[in-house]
């Protein structure tokens, strides 16, 4: 008796203590999940939504404080940029002293003419814009008429988005917005070199300048040569693409003294071209910016037969102070604002290849 009746307490016991362990577990897992009729989920919710409000808050200042600090990066380095330019200045006089003298030891190069202009002797200086240089596009303009060349064997063409530049005298305007803005250099250039009345075809971009004696020096060869070039600079008067070669699509500056070969090209930001060139050639209209336009019309004027003689004192600066000489070649530095495009906040720099030789 005494063993049933303790066996019976045990069960009784167990089953009082099972039913605690299930109203305990009911009661937390109600905690968890509370009643909707109290009204507590709906306070959850709105605990949630202002919780996400509050970290999206905290998102948006803490990126603005990210935008803060590179808007701080960026005038500093812009600071430094405008620094140099005033020590540019300072220093213009003692750096064109430099220039007057500059290539004055360096030979031409021998290639001459191969056939007879038949355009009146002349320059027609041929100059593309895509409309944003307008300050610049007026030094060029500037120093060409400074050459104090005869008016009337000389002219001045602009093409491109030529409807917003500044009233510029006596220039010949070709209007081509859609070109510019498709980067289509080729196409521009067909078109000046085709209107142009003389025999020297003068090719420019609108960030060029010509040395003040840059005509003397091409009147001294007295038109003997097909295609030609000089020296160009960088503002910081290091070389920019001037005698150079071409070498599985990347740009190597070759020595001065060394005489033209067919790897060779001439860059389509500066270069003098005789008319007859034009009666079988032209560039490559269809090609875009930095697609190797330059590279394409040289290689088949080469191949032609066509020679690219080397005027050294014929010196333009290319005014663009991005760019660099750094050993054989030749560098563009990326600007602040198309650092910000990518993750990284660096300057960095690319090195000019064109893309292609069609």
């Amino acid at each position: 008796m005494v063993h049933v009746g303790t066996r019976i307490g045990k069960s009784r016991g167990n089953a009082m203590n099972g039913n605690g362990l299930k109203q305990k577990l009911i009661s937390l897992l109600n905690s968890f999940v509370p009643s909707a009729k109290n009204g507590e989920v709906q306070a959850l919710k709105k605990e949630v939504e202002v919780l996400q409000r509050d970290l999206e808050l905290l998102h948006n200042n803490h990126l603005t404080t990210v935008q803060q600090e590179l808007d701080i990066l960026r005038n500093e380095i812009q600071e430094n940029i405008a620094a140099i330019h005033r020590l540019e200045i300072l220093t213009l006089s003692s750096r064109i002293d430099l220039l007057n003298n500059f290539g004055r030891t360096l030979p031409n190069t021998f290639p001459g003419r191969t056939k007879k202009s038949f355009k009146p002797e002349g320059f027609s200086f041929g100059i593309i814009t895509n409309g944003k240089r307008n300050e610049k596009l007026s030094k060029l303009v500037a120093s060409i008429r400074a050459q104090k060349l005869d008016p009337h064997s000389t002219e001045i063409l602009l093409a491109g988005c030529v409807g917003e530049t500044m009233d510029l005298a006596d220039i010949r305007r070709f209007p081509m917005v859609q070109e510019a803005e498709q980067g289509r250099l080729g196409a521009m250039r067909n078109v000046l070199a085709g209107e142009a009345h003389f025999n020297k075809f003068v090719c420019l971009d609108d960030d060029f300048l010509l040395h003040p004696r840059w005509a003397e020096a091409v009147s001294e060869v007295q038109d003997d040569f097909d295609i030609a070039t000089g020296i160009i600079l960088n503002p910081d008067l290091s070389r920019y693409c001037d005698w150079v070669n071409i070498i599985e699509n990347y740009t190597f500056l070759r020595a001065y003294h060394e005489t033209f070969d067919k790897c060779q090209y001439v860059t389509g930001g500066y270069g003098i071209y005789k008319d007859f060139l034009f009666a079988e050639h032209s560039w490559n209209d269809k090609l875009g910016f930095y697609e190797g336009e330059d590279v394409s019309f040289s290689k088949r004027l080469f191949d032609a037969g066509y020679q690219l003689k080397f005027i050294p004192k014929a010196i333009v600066m290319h005014d663009d102070e991005r760019y660099r000489q750094k050993g054989y070649g030749v560098i563009r530095l990326k600007t602040a604002e198309e650092c910000f495009e990518g993750p990284e906040f660096t300057m960095r720099m690319k090195k000019l290849c064109p893309r292609t030789l069609s």
